[in-house]
C-alpha cells in the first residue's frame, strides 16, 4: 500500500495542522494517495488516518519553540509498506512525485535545490567545512531493513546533535531535520556519497522575500518583491513555500 505521512504540530504562530490538511487534499487531487497525520492533539481535520507522538519542544529557531524534532519514527508510526514523508508547507502541483514509487529500492531524497527567482543560489552544506545538505522536506522509502537502519542512525544523530554538530562544524543549538538526515545518509553510507540515493530533480524552494498568489487552473505567479515587481508563471511543477503566512493565505482561508 502507498501512502503519504505528515508531520504537523500547532505552535502559538503557526497552525500547521491546518496547512497538512491543505496539502492532504492536493495529494489526493494530484497524487491520488492516502494522507496520515502525525500530530500530537486531537484534530476535527478530516485524514485517511491520524496517529499522535508527543511534541519535542526543546528546539528553539528565531527565539521561538520549533516542533520538528522526532521525524524518525516514520518508519514505524507509517501505515504504509510505501511512503511518502512531506512537509507541509510543500506544494503538490503535479503528477511528478509518483515517479519515486518506482525509482528505488529502499528510501530518495533530494540533494540539491533551487529558489525560484534566485538562479544563483548556492548548494547549501551543513557547514562551511562539511558535505552538501540533503533535503527532508520530500523523503521517499519502503519498509525494508536498510531503511529502518537510516531511521535508526537519525534517532542516533537527534538524540546526540550535540556531538555531531561539533565533530561537522554546525550550531548545535538548532537541529535541523535536513542535517540530520544528510549524516545518516553518510554513516549507512560507510561515510561516502551514494548518488543511488538521491532524487534526480531538483527540489524547488520558494523564499520569503518572494510572494506567491494564485493564478488559474493550479498555475501560481510568484513574484520578486523588488522594485521591478519581476514575477514568473508557474504551472505543473511542485514547490517548497518557506514564507507559511503566504501559504496560509493561498491554501488555509
Amino acid at each position: 500500500m502507498k501512502g503519504v505521512l505528515l508531520f504537523a504540530f500547532n505552535t502559538d504562530e503557526v497552525d500547521y495542522v491546518k496547512m497538512a490538511y491543505a496539502t492532504s487534499q492536493r495529494v489526493n487531487n494530484f497524487l491520488n494517495l492516502p494522507c496520515t497525520l502525525v500530530t500530537n492533539k486531537p484534530t476535527d481535520y478530516k485524514f485517511d488516518k491520524v496517529t499522535y507522538l508527543d511534541s519535542d519542544s526543546t528546539n528553539i529557531k528565531n527565539h521561538k519553540v520549533w516542533l520538528n524534532k522526532g521525524r524518525y519514527n516514520a518508519y514505524n508510526l507509517s501505515p504504509y509498506d510505501e511512503t511518502l514523508l512531506l512537509d507541509v508547507d510543500y506544494v503538490v502541483n503535479s503528477t511528478k512525485l509518483l515517479d519515486v514509487f518506482s525509482f528505488y529500492e529502499d528510501y530518495c531524497i533530494h540533494n540539491s535545490a533551487s529558489f525560484l527567482m534566485y538562479p544563483d543560489f548556492t548548494q547549501e552544506c551543513i557547514s562551511p567545512i562539511s558535505f552538501r545538505t540533503l533535503w527532508a522536506t520530500v523523503f521517499f522509502f519502503k519498509k525494508t531493513e536498510r531503511v529502518k537502519l537510516f531511521f535508526d542512525c537519525v534517532k542516533m544523530v537527534q538524540e546526540n546533535y550535540t556531538h555531531y554538530a561539533n565533530l561537522h562544524g554546525m550550531w548545535s543549538y538548532l537541529y535541523r531535520n535536513d542535517h540530520a538526515f544528510a549524516i545518516a545518509n553518510r554513516i549507512l553510507n560507510g561515510h561516502i556519497e551514494s548518488k543511488c540515493d538521491f532524487i534526480p530533480w531538483n527540489l524547488i524552494h520558494i523564499g520569503e522575500k518572494t510572494t506567491v498568489e494564485k493564478d488559474k487552473n493550479n498555475s501560481f505567479k510568484v513574484i520578486l518583491d523588488n522594485d521591478k515587481k519581476e514575477y514568473i508563471i508557474v504551472k505543473d511543477l511542485d514547490f517548497h513555500m518557506l514564507d507559511k503566512k503566504n501559504f496560509m493565505r493561498l491554501f488555509c482561508e
